[in-house]
C-alpha cells in the first residue's frame, strides 16, 4: 500500500531549512605576475634603430674592413675615464688625422675638411668623453691637412669651452724642403710653426697647459737633426714642445714626451707591454716634464698604400682592455697622469682608428623563464661588457629602459614590474665597456594577463523554509588593474542569471552551492 503522509507531514518538510553554500569560480585567466604598486606606463624614450644603428660619425658608406676596422655600428659611449683609476683627472685627448678625402688617401666616406663632418666628429667625441684633438699636421703648405685644423679649430671655438684642439707637427711636413736644393729645414720649421702660432695658437680653443700653447712632435727629426735651441728661441708663444718615446724627455728644447704605438712584427699578439713598461717608467723618473701615456686597440697597415705589413690584433678589445690597465698600475689618485692620448681617433690606413668602434666579438641571447628574463653571452668575453640594459617596447620599434643592470648579472625579475595587461617586446642590450661594441638580443615576447579577480559573493538570507527568496550580490567583486567583462550568478539548482546581483526562488528544499562566476 501506498505511504501517505499527513497534511501537517508536509508542512513540517518544508519547513525544514535551506543551506545555501557558496563558492567562488574566477574566469580562466591565469597571472604572468603580480607586481607592487602603480601600474608602469609604458613611455618610450628611443628606438630599436638609434639602439642597434650607427651612433658614430663614421661615414654612413664605409664599410668593415679587412685590417680590423668595424663599419657604421653602434658602439658603447661609456665615457673613457671609466677605464682609468678612480678619481683620475688626467686630459684625455685623441689623436686626429686630417687627411682623407684627396686620392693619395683611404676613401672613409667623408672629406677631413668638411666643417659638417667636423662638427659630427667633435660631438661623437664629446659623447665617448673626450676634450681635445691633436691633428696630425703637415705645415701651411698641405691644404688638406690645414684647411682640416682650419675647420677644426671654427669648431672648437664653437664649443664654450667644452672641446680644444691642437696640433702635432709631422716631420713629413719637411719633405718638400728636404727635395728642394738650398732649402733649410730648421728655417722651414720656424717658418711653420711661426704660421702655427699665428694662426691656430692664439685661439681661445687652443690646448694649453698653465697657459702655454702644446705643440707635439711625431718623427721630427726625420730627415735631419734640427737646430731645436734656434727653433724654441724662434717661434713666438713660448710653446711647450713634447717628443716622442722615452728619449723625448732628453730631446733638445723638450718639455716632456709621448707615447705612441709599437710594432713587433714578428708576433701579432704582443701588445707591447714592455714598451708601455719602459715608457712609464721612464716617465716617473722625469716628474717636472710633462707626459703623455697612450692606448691603442691595435694596429694594422695592411690596407695602406705604404704598408710594412705591421700587425698587432685587437684581440676582440683586449687590446684596448690592457693598454689602460697598464697605465693604472703606474697612476693613481694619488699620483695624477696629465695626460692621455688615444691613438687614434681616425688613422684607418694603419688600423688604429676609434671613430667606427671596436670589436669586442659578443653575441648575446636572451630568453624567458616564468617572470625571469634571462640571458647570456653565446661569444665574446664578459670582461668587454659594461652593464646590460633591459628594454620594454609595445610595437617591437618604439623602446623604454626597465634599468641597467651590472656585469656578471645575467637575469631580471619582470615580477617586479607592474605592467598593464598585454602583450610586450623584450630586448637585452650588452653595452660594452668604452669605445666597444654594442650588441641587442633578439626580440623575447613577453604576455601579462590581468590579475585574477577577487570575488566577493554575498547571498542573503543564507537558509531558510522553502520557499525562500534570496538575493545574491557579487558587486563587491574587485579587479585591480582591470574591469569586469562579464559576470553570472549560478543557483545551484539549474537557474543561471546572468549579471553580477541577481535574485532567485528556491521552492525545494535542499542544500544548493551558489557560484558567482566573473570574468575580467
Amino acid at each position: 500500500m501506498p505511504t501517505r503522509c499527513a497534511l501537517g507531514d508536509l508542512l513540517s518538510r518544508r519547513r525544514h531549512s535551506l543551506s545555501i553554500a557558496l563558492a567562488f569560480v574566477v574566469g580562466a585567466v591565469a597571472a604572468a605576475f603580480a607586481g607592487t604598486g602603480a601600474t608602469l606606463q609604458i613611455v618610450p624614450t628611443t628606438t630599436l634603430a638609434a639602439e642597434t644603428g650607427n651612433n658614430t660619425s663614421t661615414a654612413a658608406t664605409f664599410a668593415t674592413q679587412t685590417n680590423g676596422n668595424l663599419g657604421p655600428s653602434n658602439i658603447s659611449k661609456v665615457p673613457y675615464r671609466s677605464l682609468l683609476y678612480p678619481g683620475s683627472n688626467t686630459l684625455l685627448w685623441a689623436h686626429f688625422m686630417g687627411w682623407f678625402g684627396p686620392s693619395n688617401h683611404m676613401n672613409v666616406g667623408y672629406s677631413s675638411s668638411d666643417p659638417t663632418e667636423v662638427h659630427n666628429q667633435v660631438t661623437d667625441a664629446i659623447s665617448r668623453g673626450l676634450t681635445a684633438f691633436m691633428e696630425d699636421w703637415y705645415g701651411p703648405n698641405n691644404s688638406m691637412p690645414n684647411n682640416t685644423l682650419l675647420a677644426l679649430k671654427a669648431e672648437a671655438e664653437s664649443r664654450g669651452g667644452q672641446f680644444s684642439f691642437g696640433l702635432m707637427y709631422d716631420g713629413g711636413a719637411l719633405a718638400t724642403c728636404h727635395s728642394t736644393s738650398g732649402c733649410d729645414l730648421t728655417t722651414q720649421a720656424i717658418n711653420d710653426l711661426t704660421y702655427a702660432y699665428n694662426t691656430f695658437e692664439n685661439s681661445p680653443a687652443y690646448l694649453r697647459l698653465n697657459g702655454r700653447p702644446v705643440v707635439m712632435f711625431f718623427s721630427p727629426d726625420r730627415y735631419a737633426t734640427l737646430n731645436w735651441s734656434l727653433i724654441a728661441s724662434s717661434v713666438p708663444g713660448n710653446p711647450l714642445f713634447i717628443f716622442q718615446n722615452n728619449g723625448g724627455y732628453t730631446h733638445t728644447a723638450s718639455n716632456g714626451s709621448f707615447a705612441w704605438v709599437q710594432i713587433d712584427t714578428a708576433n701579432a699578439n704582443d701588445w707591447e707591454q714592455s714598451y708601455l713598461d719602459s715608457f712609464f717608467t721612464t716617465a716617473q723618473s722625469y716628474p717636472a716634464a710633462y707626459t703623455w701615456t697612450a692606448t691603442y686597440k691595435g694596429f694594422n697597415d695592411t690596407l695602406a698604400s705604404w704598408t710594412q705589413n705591421r700587425i698587432m690584433n685587437q684581440n676582440c678589445g683586449q687590446t684596448w682592455l690592457n693598454t689602460f690597465s697598464e697605465v693604472n698600475k703606474y697612476w693613481n689618485s694619488a699620483r695624477q697622469l696629465e695626460a692621455m692620448q688615444l691613438v687614434t681617433w681616425n688613422d684607418y690606413e694603419e688600423g688604429t682608428e676609434l671613430e667606427s668602434g671596436i670589436d669586442n666579438c659578443v653575441s648575446i641571447a636572451a630568453s624567458l623563464s616564468g617572470t625571469a628574463l634571462n640571458w647570456s653571452l653565446t661569444a665574446g668575453a664578459e670582461s668587454t661588457i659594461d652593464h646590460y640594459t633591459v628594454f620594454i617596447s609595445t610595437d617591437g620599434q618604439n623602446l623604454m629602459s626597465l634599468g641597467d643592470i651590472a656585469a656578471g648579472t645575467h637575469t631580471f625579475n619582470l615580477g617586479a614590474v607592474q605592467l598593464a595587461p598585454s602583450t610586450y617586446t623584450l630586448y637585452v642590450k650588452a653595452v660594452g665597456r668604452p669605445n666597444l661594441s654594442n650588441r641587442m638580443s633578439a626580440a623575447v615576447k613577453y604576455s601579462v594577463s590581468a590579475a585574477p579577480p577577487s570575488v566577493n559573493l554575498a547571498v542573503t538570507p543564507a537558509t531558510g523554509p522553502a520557499t525562500l527568496n534570496v538575493n545574491a550580490s557579487a558587486t563587491a567583486t574587485t579587479s585591480p588593474g582591470a574591469t569586469i567583462a562579464n559576470a553570472t550568478i549560478d543557483f545551484g539548482d539549474g537557474s543561471t542569471i546572468p549579471g553580477t546581483a541577481a535574485s532567485h526562488a528556491y521552492k525545494l528544499a535542499g542544500t544548493y552551492t551558489v557560484k558567482a562566476n566573473v570574468t575580467d
